[in-house]
């Protein structure tokens, strides 16, 4: 099926096949060795193809903003009467201007748990360069569903044509091993698929072969009752900072009459939708609108699961402490103060999307009255800090960075100022940002609620 990728397992074996396994000489009787990996098709935002896919951690999420994530897995509906897993192996042929015959024998198979099957061959010779333009079913089994982690082929004869004359090729092991992890599951079949890709060499006299090898898998869904024709939709939605499930967010099928909000659980369903492909589009006030586009399969249900960008971005909340360089408090000796606004995620620079950044913070005298005091927005680390106290830093250093003026602080509760720092934020790009402080009056004062906010909106 057209949402199915194929998964590329193996692409090189550089054995020399036919000087080993496959030759008249000596050599090793080992059968040749291929790693392998396969898993179920799951689908990304990255590609509408099926790949695997994985959310990022959540000790990462403070290091990106970038493109939500989505996640799409199927699975048949409860109760469905579906057919059980079974393996299907092709081989394709050589790229090569010469004629290789082989006929093989049998093929066994071998389960995680260690469980053993047979699967006879057809007794016929294969030419390797004409199934090149076609693949050849070697097998088709029905086989409990599972994770299989070795398969060997063993040959019969082999024998290719050489200036117009049939030589028999010898095969020491009389077999192909394969290693790694295939998946079947119930209502699918799985397409192993060999290649043969390669040329023949003579080395004294003797014809060999040097062989690539490439393997892969595909899982592909049987059909299930003709009288199905709808499947199901169950999904969730999270936030892209944190993971945590989301309440309250719209979702719907573009096109449809399918809506739903998000319950306690961020969770919602969609059910019997006919078969096809749709837009899912989920939006909220305080969210970025996010759409994605989702295949509905027939008596099957689609598990889709949604990470969405918060409108707005805002660090940590900060506090100066008091500072003063004339009446300092004892544990408050500067004239300057200093704090860090760490983001939950990285500001997109990238595409510089946002729309608008704001710089908030309270400015409170100990004293009634006034006092004033300049203040500076940085990229690095402005003051070189005499006394580290905990959340807030004071030093006796000139400060640096982009200046946005002169401000009141007033006695309790102080005066909230609110300050449009979108030009700076665009032309000095970070993961950090640092808000100095120069007290330039006689009495102490502070810096509370300090907290810049990104808008995405």
């Amino acid at each position: 099926m057209s949402r199915y990728k194929i998964l590329t397992l193996m692409m090189i074996i550089a054995l020399p096949l036919f000087t080993g396994c496959f030759g008249g000489g000596s050599g090793s009787s080992n059968p040749v060795g291929v790693s392998m990996s396969n898993s179920a098709p799951t689908m990304d935002s990255a590609s509408s193809n099926l790949v695997a896919s994985q959310f990022a951690k959540p000790a990462d999420r403070k290091y990106t903003f970038a493109k939500s994530n989505f996640k799409i897995d199927y699975a048949f509906r409860n109760g469905l009467a579906k057919s059980g897993a079974s393996l299907k192996v092709l081989f394709q042929g050589l790229e090569s201007a010469d004629n290789i015959f082989i006929t093989f024998d049998k093929m066994v198979v071998k389960s995680e748990s260690g469980v053993v099957t047979n699967i006879s061959m057809p007794d016929r010779k294969i030419d390797l360069m004409a199934a090149a333009q076609l693949s050849d079913v070697l097998a088709e089994i029905a086989l409990p569903a599972g994770i299989y982690n070795q398969f060997e082929l063993s040959i019969k004869n082999a024998e290719v044509v050489v200036d117009g004359k049939t030589v028999k090729l010898v095969v020491p092991s009389g077999r192909i091993r394969f290693n790694g992890n295939i998946e079947l599951k119930d209502g699918y079949t799985t397409n192993l698929k060999i290649r043969f890709m390669g040329r023949i060499i003579k080395s004294n006299g003797n014809p060999k072969m040097m062989p690539v090898v490439k393997v892969s898998s595909e899982l592909v869904a049987k059909p299930v009752e003709s009288q199905i024709t709808d499947g199901d939709i169950n999904g969730s939605v999270e936030s892209f900072v944190n993971a945590q499930r989301l309440s309250g967010i719209n979702v719907a099928l573009d096109g449809t009459s399918f809506s739903a909000v998000t319950d306690a659980d961020g969770a919602f369903t969609f059910a019997k939708v006919p078969a096809g492909i749709y837009t899912l589009k989920a939006s909220h006030p305080d969210y970025l609108d996010y759409s994605l586009s989702a295949s509905v399969e027939a008596g099957q249900v689609a598990a889709v699961n949604i990470q969405i960008n918060p409108a707005v971005i805002s660090s940590s909340i900060a506090n100066t402490g008091w500072f003063s360089e004339i009446y300092p408090f004892a544990d408050a000796n500067g004239e300057f103060a200093e704090v860090s606004l760490e983001t939950p995620v990285k500001i997109d620079f990238i595409s510089l999307a946002f729309v608008k950044a704001e710089m908030k913070f309270t400015a409170e005298y100990f004293e009634i009255g006034a006092g004033r005091c300049l203040n500076y927005l940085s990229t690095t680390q402005q003051v070189n800090a005499e006394s580290d106290m905990g959340d807030w830093w004071a030093g006796n250093t000139a400060v640096t960075g982009s200046y946005l003026g002169e401000f009141f602080a007033t006695y309790a509760p102080g005066t909230t100022y609110t300050l449009d720092v979108t030009e700076v934020i665009r032309s000095n790009p970070s993961s950090a940002y640092f808000l100095a402080s120069r007290n330039i009056s006689l009495v102490n004062m502070r810096l509370t609620n300090v907290q810049l906010s990104v808008y995405y909106r």
